[in-house]
């Protein structure tokens, strides 16, 4: 998996956890499903062990199994990509310079 793939996939991620907590395995599918490129397990532990070092995602153990789930600088992140987004579209769309 290319950088960029990585990159997109930490995006995916974030954006996966922005409404809540999720174990593994359900990351995994919807991560998978919104990826266009194949997510192997791998790569999945990796980046999240990676955004977790950056303070964006956390991993929670409880009695009942574990969970992975957003920091607030992760949460702020997210609001903060979305925000870029619909400023994209606002300007791409107005044919602006």
């Amino acid at each position: 998996m290319t950088l960029l793939a990585k990159r997109k996939l930490s995006v995916a991620i974030l954006t996966a956890l922005y409404d809540g907590p999720l174990r593994y395995s359900t990351l995994h599918h919807l991560v998978s499903q919104i990826s266009p490129f194949t997510v192997h397990a791998r790569t999945l532990t990796d980046t999240l062990n990676y955004l977790c070092a950056e303070n964006l995602v956390e991993h929670r153990q409880h009695d009942d199994g574990a969970d992975y789930r957003l920091t607030t600088g992760g949460s702020e992140l997210v609001d903060l990509l979305a925000e870029i987004k619909r400023w994209s579209r606002q300007h791409r769309s107005t044919g602006d310079p």
